[in-house]
Parts: C-alpha cells; sequence; structure tokens
C-alpha cells in the first residue's frame, strides 16, 4: 500500500495517495508505534503529500512532530533528520516565514557538509536553496 501511494504520489496523484497515505501511517502507529523509522517515514510522506498540494498549513506541524521524532530517535546529524529541516524549511518559507526557513535551511547546509560534505548533491542543493532566499 505504501509503494503504491508513493508511486501515486510520483505521479502526481496526490488525491489516491493522500488517503492510502493516512491508511498506512495509522497501520504503522498501530503495529509498529510512533517511534519506528517506518512510523515517521509514514508520517513525513503525508507532509510531502500536503505540500505538493500547497497544503502548506497541513504539511507544517506533521513536518514539525516528524522533526522532532528523528532528532530523538535517529539523532540530529543522520541524513533523514537532516533532510526533514531541510523539508520544513521549505514549508516556512511557502509559508511566508523567510526568516525562520533560513535559519533552519542554514543548520541545515552547516549539518550536510559535515556529515555528506560540501560536494555532495544534498548539500549543494541546500546551499543553492539557501542562496536563492537570501537573494530573492
Amino acid at each position: 500500500m505504501a509503494s503504491l501511494a508513493t508511486t501515486y504520489h510520483a505521479q502526481g496523484r496526490y488525491a489516491e495517495a493522500e488517503p492510502m497515505k493516512i491508511k498506512v501511517l495509522e497501520l504503522r502507529r498501530e503495529v509498529l508505534g510512533e517511534k519506528h523509522p517506518d512510523t515517521i517515514w509514514s508520517m513525513a510522506e503525508l507532509a510531502a503529500t500536503y505540500n505538493r498540494q500547497g497544503r502548506y498549513a497541513e504539511a507544517e506541524p506533521i513536518y514539525i512532530k516528524v522533526l522532532e521524532l528523528q532528532q530523538e530517535v535517529l539523532g540530529e546529524k543522520h541524513p533523514h533528520t537532516i533532510g526533514s529541516m531541510a523539508d520544513l524549511a521549505i514549508t516556512w518559507n511557502s509559508r511566508g516565514r523567510r526568516d525562520d526557513a533560513i535559519g533552519l535551511m542554514n543548520k541545515c547546509l552547516q549539518l550536510r557538509q559535515t556529515v555528506l560534505g560540501p560536494d555532495h548533491p544534498f548539500t549543494k542543493q541546500s546551499a543553492q536553496t539557501l542562496n536563492s532566499w537570501k537573494n530573492g
């Protein structure tokens, strides 16, 4: 079910992906618990679907919860945690919270430089996003 929802999301079929992602999240919470990495991943996937639909107000609290859980379970320097920082920063920027977005993306960039290195594509992407926000 999760794979099919991901396929629908990748195809831009968000209205079909959303209820499946909600169901997957409910089942994973029930079976695996709130702090299981797969459950946290499902939360992030649901937030991504909301984000792609421009439903930033719905995505934001989920991304915040995902980031909190990942920091607790995986640690701040885990690549998934850092990716969630970037997702939340992008959501904040989309909601007009530019200063907050810049601050969080800057932290994301610093962590990616340390963990992934300066030449990693994700590090370069964070730097590019940060520069566009500062100059745009």
